[in-house]
């Protein structure tokens, strides 16, 4: 049982992301691991403007938050708009895409299992059928 209680400011993660964040396996985007007991964890993430995550299925759940900037996300070929506030949650498995727009994209996902971003085992590229492919397909601008 833990005893001592980590409380992080998500203001001030914001501002360490990018001096203090890691590169995302698999994606042109930083993250910066917030909390984790090995099973559930939470990371920052900031996409940047005009860029993707490829195709991309993981081993577990998890909700994504949108806390700035402006984005999508896409699921089953569809393409839906997402802006601060917004939350959503994509199931373990299941293939899907986040892109940036002009002002990038400010994350907060929580996953169980949870996998360091840095991790090779984070997260597998895809194409929309869930089959694994060797190199990223990306979603076209637009698309959906």
């Amino acid at each position: 049982m833990t005893t001592d209680l980590n409380i992080i400011n998500l203001r001030a993660a914001a501002e360490a992301l990018m001096a203090h964040g890691v590169d995302v396996h698999g994606a042109d985007a930083r993250g910066l691991p917030l909390h984790s007991n090995g099973h559930l964890g939470v990371d920052l993430l900031q996409v940047p403007p005009n860029t993707s995550f490829p195709i991309h299925v993981h081993p577990g759940d998890h909700l994504l938050l949108c806390l700035a900037g402006e984005g999508t996300i896409s699921v089953g070929e569809r393409t839906y708009e997402v802006r601060p506030g917004d939350i959503y949650m994509v199931d373990g498995d299941t293939p899907h895409a986040v892109g940036a727009g002009e002002a990038g994209h400010t994350l907060l996902a929580i996953g169980a299992p949870h996998k360091p971003v840095e991790s090779p085992d984070r997260m597998n590229f895809t194409d929309w059928s869930g089959t694994v492919t060797d190199a990223p397909l990306f979603v076209e601008h637009g698309h959906g």
